[in-house]
């Protein structure tokens, strides 16, 4: 089971224009492809250059086929698929891809992933900002996060 940590900040809301309390996960770092396959290696026992040779295949077939057009299935995760935004045109002839504004790579969670996050994930606000300061807001209902969990949800902790 997953924990994810939160943070509630003020924030201006435009749609309706006042400030705000919204809470979203917390993001740690940015983990590298470099990172990744250094951690399947050492969990593995399959040597890095191995791990990273192979890898770095699937990565380049992945671009080519997003490239062509295809959706990317991986596993439980969910798919990859390409995305276009264009303007509207009245004849065929004006809506081709000079229409196009912008192409874009989406992501689409899986059913199974969707299940995960909605029951099989323990929120946990760790604290609220306001505005743009780190410090915790005087006089907050704010918790700290439990260490009782054995592994840290941050690989790079």
């Amino acid at each position: 089971m997953g924990k994810i940590n939160l943070q509630t900040r003020l924030q201006r809301v435009a749609c309706v224009d006042k400030d705000l309390y919204v809470t979203s996960p917390v993001r740690y770092s940015t983990i590298t492809w470099e990172d990744v396959v250094k951690y399947a290696a050492e969990n593995s026992g399959v040597p890095k250059a191995q791990v990273a040779s192979f890898s770095y295949a699937i990565l380049q077939q992945v671009e080519q086929f997003v490239l062509n057009g295809h959706s990317l299935e991986f596993g439980t995760m969910g798919t990859w698929y390409l995305s276009a935004r264009a303007k509207a045109a009245e004849t065929e002839d004006k809506a081709g891809s000079d229409a196009v504004e912008r192409i874009s790579l989406k992501f689409r969670q899986s059913g199974r992933m969707r299940d995960l996050l909605n029951s099989s994930v323990t929120l946990n606000t760790l604290k609220k900002v306001v505005g743009g300061d780190e410090g915790t807001e005087s006089g907050s209902d704010t918790e700290e996060p439990d260490n009782d969990d054995e592994a840290t949800d941050d690989p790079l902790a």
